[in-house]
């Protein structure tokens, strides 16, 4: 995890505190903190911002803790804690969570086990009790063992498809040989299929002890009642000593290339040097600001370097990794496979400078600036903060290291930086990891040793002179026909703002199908008055973020920033949104990127397969189209269609923009009307949207090969979209369905262990809509899942659905919902659409209040009129035979 992210979830000041046994403490405002008779610690922080709650339980237990023959016990065990306990059979815990509104899951890191959930704040009773019993009873049933053994495997065959994960698993077993960190967290199927019922109780007596536990909550709380509640629950266990536990030194430091062949497209480059850990959390402030400044951002330099001046990267980013033993600097980067050994070079060449050269002042207080404002934004989610305070408690042993690392950052010097520099980018130290397609090139040991020394001369002979729901909403139309939304939310010194207009995929052609994601890419690239780089260096010294987007059906700008730089903020954002000038030089370059997703995506044999369902199930109409749009068509486009395109689509009078977060409404109105009441009307008007598409009339079949583990089914049928009365029944249909309580989950995870991922969704439209099954399986148990899906619709149109199932799905329904407008830019967002589609900017209200008021008959009616029957699309995207 990047130091940045790691260091927001790990890090709040060292404070001795000392307290007897359930004696709770505040440490800080609003943050109380006890550790119970057993051992077990409990931190509580009191947030207001939403009627949400986030509880999580941390646990000592992960891959460091592990023996070689019990690799990926840590995550068998994750699994199976979902599975049963004495009191509650498999599947209670996640539906009783999510019956009340709510999400529960859980994930295995190196260091520790996270199980995280967020509920509505009344819910947060029974979720303590849900959680409690989990942990403390579990059954571990033989046959559920067996059963989650076999979901597992499916898990590893899905690694096994992510390019990604792939090698930054290659790149782990050449950065720690000989090290638990340098095994994959999930196992390796050998070991798991020997991990039997005892040693799954002797690692949980082992590692699932109260004292090895910390719960933590935060949200819309009492934190006296909180720890009441917890106590209840949570003190029952009986205490056991916490064992001692030493971590593993590195053996020898990242060295070595492993080079991997798959059937890709695209090239991906990861590597790596030595870094420290996070217990070291002045050398960790400083790792996590030289990683910001070699490849966080648009201005960073890897970015500026190698992608945009040579253009030989689609994506690069740098990173800190800083877990509890010794960390590393990571590198990743995707390219074209031609591109490696050029790539590669440039990558060495520009992060070895760090050595030599100090780092110019206004970069090094951009990279602070970066690093402090990631602190802020992550207050606007409950379970952000609680996995902050979680993961500063179990790595640090104290919840309360922020201002202590907040120190840390300010304190660095260029000095310091380039002394880091000194001690963890070692030529000598280097790792590197590749994963190409099957007819590329490789790299030899040799070949790599060579680069790597011409970058350390390269880099010595550069000059240092070189650079490289419930707050108020307020609407109001300014003179020129832009509609403004403000929504005031001071608890956050942050504010979002999205602007959002008619065009996407809904406007496009097959011979324009990628012009509005190529226009979003290259929008913020430059303007009359600056060029691209001076735009990112002067958001990024913000602490912002300002970038385009496009969709199936809109277009437009999207910015996070603090609230201090209000006024700067919207005056670049203005200059933008009207002075955007699509450089022919920056649509160039936006090109390879746009281009390199969309075969990334390619790549993923998910994507693959909704891309080929939306191609049959819409044929005739736009949405059958790509929302990233075709190659062929962004490698012809040119600057000049940008611009008609951006001329023609972007009218103020077309427009909404909303605002949320710290603000005052009347001053924003002000400001808005000052910086863009001059902006005029376009000519011309927009062209006419699309008719729906044609009906199906018979079912539609598609089989792709790929050389792949699993079979990626989807089965789906066309529906109303955004504008219908039956949308809110299909949204609750779906929620019986998906979901860990869901009925796919339950019948075709649980119980036949068919795969590892089996979902439904809704994907309402403008005019038009799909509902559709996916799972993916073994290819020997393709045919069983398949027939699994055609069963639970035949269910659905036989046997209905029950009351409860009906009241569950709604409150599961609703709590996420709610959950999901937690951010700033996610209330933006919402608000912006519903006010462009017609639906009104406060149509989460009435969302809410409709789907409570379906009825069982409505929603029979709607799963009679709209799945099953002979109109349908199934897409199989299945391994090449072996035959």
């Amino acid at each position: 995890m990047a130091l940045r992210l790691h260091i927001l979830w790990l890090v709040l000041g060292l404070i001795l505190l000392t307290s007897t046994p359930g004696e709770a403490v505040e440490i800080a405002p609003g943050v109380q903190k006890t550790v119970l008779e057993n051992g077990l610690t409990i931190i509580v922080k009191e947030s207001h911002r939403a009627p949400v709650v986030a509880v999580q339980v941390w646990v000592k237990a992960g891959g460091v803790y592990e023996k070689d023959k019990e690799a990926g016990i840590s995550h068998f065990i994750e699994h199976l804690l979902f599975k049963g306990s004495k009191d509650r059979p498999p599947g209670a815990l996640a539906e009783e969570i999510e019956s009340a509104g709510g999400a529960i899951n859980a994930y295995t890191s190196y260091d520790y086990t996270v199980y995280h959930l967020t509920v509505p704040a009344e819910s947060l009773n029974e979720a303590l009790a849900a959680l409690a019993d989990a942990l403390f009873n579990p059954a571990f049933a033989p046959e559920e063992i067996d059963r989650e053994r076999e979901v597992i495997l499916e898990e590893m065959r899905m690694r096994q498809d992510r390019p990604e994960i792939k090698v930054s698993q290659a790149l782990m077993g050449l950065a720690y040989p000989n090290h638990p960190y340098g095994r994959p967290i999930i196992g390796w199927p050998e070991t798991l299929k020997k991990i039997d019922r005892a040693a799954i109780v002797s690692y949980f007596e082992r590692r699932y002890r109260p004292t090895h536990m910390t719960l933590v909550i935060v949200g819309d709380v009492s934190a006296e009642e909180a720890i009441s509640q917890a106590l209840g629950y949570f003190g029952q266990a009986p205490f056991k000593k916490a064992l001692p536990f030493k971590i593993p030194e590195r053996s020898s430091p990242p060295q070595g290339l492993k080079v991997l062949k798959e059937d890709v497209q695209e090239g991906y480059l990861q590597l790596a040097f030595p870094g420290p850990s996070l217990t070291e959390i002045k050398e960790a402030a400083l790792a996590d600001v030289l990683a910001v400044i070699l490849g966080s951002g648009r201005s960073s330099r890897l970015y500026q370097k190698v992608r945009e001046k040579q253009e030989l990267v689609s994506t690069i980013g740098a990173y800190s990794f800083t877990p509890m033993g010794p960390g590393l600097l990571r590198i990743s980067a995707q390219l074209e496979p031609e591109n490696l050994e050029a790539a590669l070079k440039a990558i060495l060449t520009e992060t070895y400078r760090l050595r030599f050269y100090p780092v110019l002042p206004e970069e090094l207080e951009r990279a602070k600036t970066q690093v402090e404002s990631d602190f802020i934004y992550i207050k606007e989610l409950m379970e952000g903060q609680a996995r902050r305070l979680g993961v500063f408690q179990t790595i640090l042993g104290d919840p309360l290291a922020e201002k202590t690392y907040l120190e840390a950052v300010r304190s660095v010097t260029t000095e310091m930086l380039q002394e880091a520099a000194e001690k963890y980018i070692r030529p000598q130290d280097l790792a590197v990891a590749i994963l190409l397609p099957q007819e590329a090139s490789g790299l030899s040991p040799e070949k790599l040793a060579a680069i790597n020394e011409e970058a350390l001369l390269a880099a010595q002979g550069i000059s240092s002179s070189e650079r490289g729901f419930v707050a108020p909403t307020y609407r109001r139309v300014l003179s020129n026909g832009l509609t403004v939304l403000v929504r005031e939310i001071p608890d956050v010194p942050t504010f979002a703002l999205r602007i959002v207009f008619p065009g996407g995929v809904r406007f496009e052609t097959k011979q324009t199908n990628g012009l509005f994601r190529l226009l979003a890419a290259t929008w913020t690239r430059g303007t009359s008055q600056h060029t691209s780089n001076q735009l990112a260096e002067t958001i990024e010294a913000m602490g912002g973020s300002l970038s385009g987007f496009s969709g199936r059906n809109t277009v437009g700008l999207e910015g996070e920033f603090l609230s201090r730089d209000l006024k700067k903020a919207l005056e670049l954002f203005s200059e933008i949104l009207t002075q955007a000038t699509f450089p022919e030089d920056e649509v160039k370059k936006a090109k390879g990127p746009v281009i390199a997703t969309i075969s990334s995506l390619e790549d993923n044999p998910t994507e693959l397969a909704m891309r080929e369902f939306n191609r049959l199930l819409f044929e005739g109409h736009p949405y059958a189209l790509s929302p990233l749009g075709s190659k062929e068509v962004i490698a012809r486009l040119q600057a000049e269609d940008l611009r008609k395109t951006y001329e023609n689509f972007i009218r103020p009078s077309r427009g909404v923009l909303a605002l949320v977060g710290d603000l005052e409404a009347e001053k924003v109105f002000q400001i808005l009307e000052d910086l863009l009441g001059g902006w005029h009307q376009g000519q011309g008007s927009l062209p006419e949207p699309p008719s729906p598409p044609p009906p199906l009339t018979q079912a539609r079949f598609s089989t792709l090969h790929k050389e792949i583990r699993q079979a990626h089914i989807l089965l789906g049928f066309r529906t109303p979209g955004l504008e219908s009365q039956d949308r809110f029944a299909l949204d609750i249909l779906a929620a019986v369905l998906s979901g860990q309580s869901g009925r796919l989950f339950r019948e075709l995870r649980d119980k036949e262990a068919l795969a590892y991922s089996v979902t439904a969704f809704y994907r309402p439209l403008l005019g038009t809509g799909s509902f559709a099954f996916y799972i993916a399986a073994a290819p020997e148990k393709k045919d069983r899942a398949l027939k699994g899906l055609w069963q639970a619709i035949y269910r659905l149109n036989t046997e209905g659905l029950n009351p409860e199932e009906i009241s569950k799905a709604k409150k599961r329904l609703i709590g996420r919902y709610e959950i999901g407008l937690q951010t700033n830019g996610a209330q933006a967002l919402d608000m912006a659409l519903n006010e462009l589609y017609g639906l009104g900017y406060n149509f989460a209200i009435k969302y809410i209040r409709r789907i409570q008021e379906v009825g069982p008959e409505q929603i029979s009616e709607v799963a009679r009129k709209y799945l099953g029957g002979d109109l349908y699309v199934l897409v199989s995207v299945e391994p090449v035979s072996e035959e």
